[in-house]
């Protein structure tokens, strides 16, 4: 299913075309965002929320397709 990373309160979350959320992403969830091109990434917190993709760590950027 594809939808679209948002920042929901306090965790990220997906709303998908329908309107309906995932409910709250959480550590460990994996997922893929499109970046020019599918890639498959884990949601990890920090400092802040942040995307591990093969070891790199990447800038959530909120407003992006996901699919799950």
């Amino acid at each position: 299913m594809t939808g679209m990373l948002f920042l929901n309160g306090d965790r990220p979350d997906i709303i998908f075309p329908n309107g309906k959320f995932y409910g709250g992403l959480h550590c460990g969830d994996c997922f893929k965002v499109y970046r020019n091109k599918w890639v498959n990434v884990r949601l990890e917190f920090e400092e802040g929320w942040i995307l591990i993709h093969n070891g790199q760590k990447l800038e959530i950027n909120y407003g992006e397709y996901v699919d799950l």
